[in-house]
């Protein structure tokens, strides 16, 4: 499940003067994007013919 754009700004926007939270940000926004690397290459699709 990846964020979308404009609530990753929107996070960063809000915690861009709060170097602890943005690291925290980071790490969680990195671990969706694994799991979703994890989770979408083991389901392929079937083409209909």
């Amino acid at each position: 499940m990846a964020l979308p754009p404009a609530i990753t700004r929107k996070l960063l926007q809000a915690t861009s003067d709060k170097t602890d939270l943005n690291k925290k940000a980071l790490r969680l926004s990195h671990s969706f994007q694994e799991v979703n690397k994890l989770l979408g290459s083991g389901v392929k699709k079937k083409d209909k013919k």
